[in-house]
């Protein structure tokens, strides 16, 4: 059965004026809604899913029964993925973009969305050790640190033991302490290397993180964890 429109309340309460900024860009009229409609660029999407993509190939490596895709937006990787899981739950702060997840996926009974009111963790509608997998694609390079430490944290309750997490992160540590947009591509203050201690101290085994260019050089990562 389908559940839509759940307003999912946080497990961590935020005080953080940045990660509410950040949010408002999305929303609907928000400074960078029309991101949604440009990231639907196919050869923007062969990126992600073609047969060449180390997204694509790390993606493969989980079990992909139970899935969360973290800042799913509009539903353009969802679309790529509900067909072959059990059931999907799509989770993002953007009210107007899960509406457009929804309708695209509207033939589909398999899925969830859940409108996240902080930007900051996974919410409790998702139960210890539910998942099979979590993935995080072109978002949580804009998150706030703190905002990615939660993430991390909440993954590894919600994910089955030797369940896997694939996360698009930032590798931008130039400007600490400046706002998102000041940085290329707008990706936020993280390292490859301190995500992946954040993530060995929430428990996860690191399969493989790889560091590569987008706007500029080394500003993105790619890191696949395990529970």
């Amino acid at each position: 059965m389908r559940l839509k429109g759940i307003l999912a309340p946080s497990n961590y309460e935020t005080d953080n004026e940045e990660t509410e900024r950040i949010i408002s860009l999305w929303k609907e009229g928000g400074n960078d809604f029309g991101y949604f409609e440009k990231a639907e660029n196919p050869t923007w999407l062969e990126g992600f899913w073609s047969d060449g993509s180390k997204f694509f190939e790390l993606f493969q490596l989980m079990d992909h029964k139970y899935i969360l895709e973290i800042g799913c937006g509009a539903g353009r990787h969802a679309e790529k993925v509900i067909n072959n899981c059990e059931h999907l739950w799509l989770l993002d702060t953007s009210k107007a973009a899960l509406k457009i997840a929804e309708n695209r996926l509207l033939n589909k009974g398999n899925f969830t969305t859940i409108l996240s009111s902080t930007g900051n963790g996974i919410p409790h509608q998702i139960k210890k050790d539910t998942l099979t997998s979590i993935f995080s694609y072109d978002s949580m390079v804009h998150f706030e640190y703190d905002s990615v430490i939660s993430y991390i944290k909440d993954s590894y309750r919600v994910l089955t033991p030797g369940g896997m997490a694939l996360f698009h992160h930032s590798n931008y540590d130039k400007n600490p302490g400046g706002s998102v947009e000041q940085n290329p591509a707008w990706r936020n203050f993280m390292s490859q290397k301190l995500f992946i201690h954040i993530a060995k101290r929430n428990g996860f085994k690191i399969i493989e993180s790889v560091v590569f260019d987008w706007a500029e050089e080394n500003t993105d990562c790619l890191t696949l964890l395990q529970k």
